[in-house]
């Protein structure tokens, strides 16, 4: 007797919701590992990747002057290079000025941070590290002398190096900038030509207008700043100023360490009620230089929240040190206006479902 065959069983489909999370999930996996292997490869070329992006970073604050000084019949190669070389010297005279200044007075600055380190050890019972006095005695060799002039040596070198390559391609990246830009599309079509010059182009006005923002608040932080401690009578308090200044380049940390570090000195100078009123007067300064100058001057150009400028800041520390603290935040803040350009040009699609 021949058995009757068996119907085939539907092979079971899997839901469409896990579908769609799987092929979310492959993307995500594949870039995660991406992003490792760029990060372990930016690692090992550090220096020049500092210097490729301060120079863009240089030309993106310049490039509506050049442009400006362009349409007024100036050549672009001289607009350019009169561009840079004003940078290069209002940079090298702020830093030989305040070099000069900090130098002369950072004695007394040690002084000021040892007396109020051991007032608070004496108060708090708290030990604060670096503060204590350094024995520093050198042996009779010469051989100890010479590796510790090779270290400072050999890093200024390097900084020297730097500036000058950042500079040079700033320079070439203002001169020949639109032209590297068409030949970079050449090598894609169709939509995704499009894509690529709108990501690209978000991606660079938003770096300038951020640069550019920066800069002026920093500025406001360190102006109010500096004129409150000289009316409080805080010792130092140009040199103070100045680095409030210059740290407020680094986001949100560095503007703090910045004005924790007025306050201290002006507990060691004058007291815990000074050292309150410097607390307030730094805390109202900067909260009105994020609230209000901050928001004005960027026009909402910073695409990124603020914890992700805290997360970008400390990604940057620990893989390139001070360079990445300063520079991991305009680069996120471009690649995330970048993306952002192109989701909305592709109607913004949701990542998974319906």
């Amino acid at each position: 007797m021949t058995a009757e065959p068996r119907p085939d069983r539907p092979t079971p489909q899997a839901p469409d919701w896990l579908v769609r999370t799987a092929a979310v999930g492959g993307r995500l996996l594949v870039l995660v590992v991406l992003v490792w292997l760029l990060a372990g490869f930016a690692v090992k070329v550090t220096a020049l990747l500092v210097a490729v992006l301060v120079g863009l970073l240089i030309a993106g604050v310049v490039a509506p002057g050049v442009g400006w000084a362009g349409r007024k019949g100036v050549p672009r190669w001289l607009a350019a290079g009169g561009a840079v070389l004003l940078i290069l010297g209002v940079l090298a005279g702020a830093a030989v000025g305040l070099g000069v200044r900090i130098a002369g007075q950072l004695p007394q600055l040690l002084d000021q941070l040892r007396s109020a380190a051991s007032e608070l050890s004496g108060t708090f019972g708290v030990q604060l590290p670096g503060t204590g006095s350094s024995s520093g005695s050198g042996g009779p060799g010469g051989g100890q002398g010479a590796g510790q002039l090779l270290g400072p040596a050999q890093t200024v070198a390097e900084v020297l190096v730097a500036a000058f390559l950042s500079f040079a391609l700033a320079f070439l990246f203002l001169v020949s900038g639109p032209d590297m830009w068409r030949w970079l599309l050449g090598k894609f079509g169709g939509r995704v030509r499009e894509d690529v010059d709108a990501a690209g182009r978000a991606a660079w006005t938003t770096v300038g207008g951020y640069v550019r923002g920066l800069t002026i608040v920093a500025a406001f932080d360190a102006l109010g700043i500096g004129i409150g401690l000289v009316l409080l009578g805080i010792p130092l308090a140009l040199t103070l100023a100045a680095m409030q200044f210059l740290a407020s380049y680094i986001p949100t940390i560095g503007a703090v360490v910045a004005g924790l570090a007025a306050v201290v000195v002006a507990y060691a100078s004058d007291g815990l009620g000074t050292a309150a009123l410097v607390l307030g007067l730094v805390v109202v300064v900067q909260q009105i230089g994020n609230d209000v100058i901050e928001p004005y001057v960027m026009k909402n150009r910073l695409p990124i929240n603020a914890a992700t400028v805290l997360v970008a800041v400390t990604a940057g520390g620990l893989l390139w040190g001070i360079p990445g603290a300063l520079l991991f935040v305009p680069l996120t803040a471009a690649i995330t206006a970048g993306a952002h350009e192109v989701w909305v040009r592709h109607g913004s699609p949701p990542v998974a479902g319906r």
